[in-house]
């Protein structure tokens, strides 16, 4: 029975009716006599009080003990449940249905840096210093019921001594009748965490950064368009307001400005900087990076140092340039404000100039290869320029004849769009378009009058000649175009092989037109040169016959000449 009030009562009810009948029984059948029964009925009345009085002790004493016991067993629970919230790691604070804070753990007060008496009976708003914070405890214990309501809220708590990002949480207890008496309001510190994923997500995107970079500068194999890739990517990730490259230059021991980007794109009278008296330069001999603000107490004397003064720069960092164990270079970035850079942003700071390192060399490699194959290039045509003057010489006839045809033939077949490699072959091939003459007899060759059927039929074996001569030498294959089909005819009608159209290969088609124009125009033993007016006519009456028609409006226009509708 839960009411030991009502327990006690009816126990003592029939405890008396069981006393009272049994006892009066029991007095009836032992004594007869009135004065007998009379004395009786006193004792058993004195017995009764005494009997009851013990039982109401007993019952009242049980009763007591078994409260007590439970009382105890209680607060034996809420000092550990208290012991337990204190202990947790859990903020936690119980609110009633006024809003009004009614309990507190040991947590919740130490990191408030508030006592209990300066918590309990006060308002959140009174607690807090985020309204933010307040607001949605009011707002979402007024709409508990509402389940859209998000009982979840995440913000930093300053404290005394550091910045917490803690995670709240907002729910109800509800009484057996079903009514919202109070509120628990629980926060968990989970700053660690944040910082963690932070970190992590730091460290993905410096990852996907590094990955796009490497890719951008992959496709930029010329290194003054990596560099301004790079740099960008990297102004963008780092959050620098400016960054710069100067690169080594070991033939006069200086270090040469090779791109810039940002605020010190103005700063460029600086274009050389030495290896000694500089900080970029310190960093290039001693391969160690240089961090801190800029002053002129390192060296006063340095007019860089003091221009980046002058410019507002108040935060510097110098990385060394270093791959396969030589440094290249250095890295410089730049800040207008003074900002504290963590070990992960210098790390990453690091990771950047290793790849750009890479990078630079390979494009430096790449730019040497270029200029060695310029180089090679540029003897390969010289060879052919003796070449070809050596022909001449055989020929006087036809001093300068090869010049000639062979710039006119590449400014013809820069006005018909040809690419820069084609331009090249043209450009051999016009050199050397007669080499197949090697092979004429003078007597075949030097004549001055006309030639007989067979000395002509020598005479067109020169383009074959010349295919079977330069098709030994691999560096010269793509140019045989013009040596081996020049003397083609847009009608078929020339040699060696007829071709006609579209057949014969463009380079030959344009230095037809070109051979024949230098050809007509110049003066030879059995006749006076063409004037050009002739010459151009005799074009156009050839045009779709002899020439390709479209070939001749590109070279008129060259001539400044317009072609007739």
């Amino acid at each position: 029975m839960k009411n030991p009030a009502l327990k006690v009562a009816l126990l003592y009810v029939v405890f008396g009716v069981i006393w009272i009948l049994f006892s009066d029984m029991i007095v009836d059948l032992m004594f007869v006599e009135k004065d007998l029964v009379a004395h009786a009925q006193t004792y058993k009345g004195w017995a009764f009080v005494i009997f009851s009085g013990i039982l109401f002790y007993f019952l009242i004493y049980r009763e007591f003990s078994e409260k007590n016991k439970t009382q105890l067993e209680l607060v034996k629970q809420k000092d550990l449940s208290d012991a337990v919230l204190d202990t947790v790691g859990v903020f936690v604070a119980v609110l009633d249905s006024e809003g009004v804070i009614v309990f507190t753990n040991e947590t919740f007060e130490e990191i408030l840096s508030l006592k209990s008496e300066d918590i309990i009976g006060k308002n959140c708003s009174e607690v807090f210093a985020s309204p933010d914070l307040a607001n949605w405890i009011e707002n979402t214990a007024s709409k508990t019921l509402d389940r859209e309501i998000e009982n979840f809220y995440e913000a930093d708590l300053e404290t005394s001594s550091t910045t917490l990002h803690i995670r709240w949480a907002l729910s109800n207890l509800t009484s057996w009748r079903g009514e919202h008496d109070y509120f628990v309001l629980t926060g968990v510190d989970i700053t660690q965490l944040v910082e963690s994923e932070r970190s992590a997500t730091h460290r993905l995107a410096n990852i996907r950064a590094l990955h796009e970079i490497d890719m951008a500068v992959s496709y930029h194999l010329e290194l003054d368009k990596m560099l301004d890739v790079f740099l960008e990517r990297l102004i963008s990730r780092l959050g620098v307001d400016g960054a710069d490259v100067f690169l080594i230059d070991n033939s006069r021991s200086v270090l040469r400005y090779a791109h810039g980007m940002g605020i010190v794109t103005g700063e460029m009278d600086f274009r050389e900087l030495p290896l000694e008296g500089t900080i970029p330069g310190s960093v290039a001999s001693s391969g160690k990076p240089y961090s801190g603000p800029l002053d002129t107490s390192s060296n006063p004397e340095c007019p860089r140092l003091k221009n980046l003064i002058d410019m507002k720069v108040k935060d510097y960092h110098a990385v060394p340039l270093e791959t396969r164990g030589k440094i290249l270079g250095v890295l410089e970035t730049f800040d207008m404000m003074q900002i504290h850079r963590d070990s992960e942003w210098n790390d990453f700071l690091q990771m950047l100039a290793a790849q750009a390192s890479l990078a630079i060399d390979v494009a430096l490699m790449i730019d040497n290869l270029k200029d060695s194959n310029r180089k090679i290039s540029e003897a390969y045509d010289q060879t052919l320029e003796v070449l070809a003057g050596t022909l001449e010489m055989r020929d006087m006839d036809t001093e300068e004849h090869s010049r000639r045809v062979t710039d006119l033939t590449v400014r013809l077949a820069e006005k018909m769009g040809a690419s820069e490699e084609e331009i090249e072959n043209m450009y051999r091939g016009a050199l050397l378009h007669d080499i197949g003459k090697i092979s004429i007899p003078d007597s075949v060759l030097l004549k001055e009058g006309p030639l007989s059927e067979d000395e002509w039929n020598v005479m067109k074996t020169h383009p074959t000649t010349a295919y079977e001569v330069l098709s030994q030498v691999e560096y010269l294959r793509p140019s045989l175009d013009i040596p081996y089909c020049h003397h083609e005819r847009w009608d078929g009608s020339g040699y060696p092989r007829g071709l006609k159209g579209e057949e014969i290969p463009l380079a030959a088609r344009i230095f037809a037109v070109v051979d024949v124009y230098d050809a007509l125009t110049s003066d030879r033993p059995y006749r006076k040169a063409w004037s050009k007016e002739k010459t151009v006519e005799y074009l156009l009456e050839n045009s779709g016959k002899l020439f390709d028609p479209a070939v001749i409006e590109k070279f008129l226009e060259i001539l400044r000449v317009s072609s007739p509708s």
